[in-house]
């Protein structure tokens, strides 16, 4: 046998050896690592959030700076001119726009305390638990011949108990234990629906978890 036969068969040789590969099995993540998970996506989505909030909040104050620096201009151009009639209706414009901002900021700020006083003898299960009731129920604050009701017809006293009492609202409120009857309730009805291990939910339930303080009420 001459060296290039050696070398087509050992070539042969090599291509028909087996190739071993190995497998590496990947751990799903258990209960604590989907919380610190969950944790550090919600963290950085509130970054974003607060970040793109600065943004706007700078880019609309640049604005109203420019617009104002404008508008100071063009009254002081039209002084200069004699147009003083143009200049007092831009002066009385000007005022009737301030007074508008200020009637609406001192609405809000009644229609809140109304809410706010309403929601004051509820216990909720934390201030995260307070503020997704007092939002939920401000859209629907109205008022109506100077009295502040819900779109309901109800008063607000009257709405806030009735949403306090919906099992619905039941996971915003402390379970109170009752130890005359060996049961226990909440400002709001106790939920009856069996709790889930954290591993067992969906991302969407783990992130509605989160958004309502119970997460860590849950382990795998």
């Amino acid at each position: 046998m001459n060296d290039d036969n050696k070398v087509e068969a050992t070539d042969d040789v090599v291509e028909d050896a087996p190739v071993e590969t190995s497998v590496v099995e990947e751990t799903p993540p258990q209960g604590d690592d989907i919380e610190r998970i969950v944790e550090e996506r919600l963290a950085k989505m509130k970054a974003n959030m607060n970040s793109m909030a600065e943004q706007r909040d700078a880019a609309l104050k640049a604005q109203a700076t420019m617009e104002e620096a404008k508008k100071q201009e063009t009254m002081k151009r039209l002084e200069e001119e004699g147009k003083l009639q143009e200049l007092a209706e831009m002066k009385v414009a000007e005022l009737t726009a301030k007074l508008a901002v200020f009637e609406e900021a001192n609405t809000k700020l009644t229609r809140d305390g109304v809410l706010n006083s309403a929601l004051a003898g509820l216990e909720f299960r934390n201030d995260r638990s307070r503020e997704m009731a007092r939002k939920d129920i401000l859209d629907s604050v109205q008022q109506v011949d100077g009295q502040w009701q819900h779109s309901s017809g109800m008063t607000i006293n009257d709405f806030v108990q009735s949403y306090a009492n919906s099992e619905d609202n039941s996971f915003l409120f402390r379970i109170k234990s009752n130890t005359g009857g060996g049961t226990s309730n909440s400002a709001g009805a106790p939920s009856m629906e069996p709790k889930k291990a954290i591993g067992q939910m969906s991302t969407n339930e783990i992130l509605a978890l989160a958004a309502k303080g119970q997460l860590g009420n849950f382990n795998n």
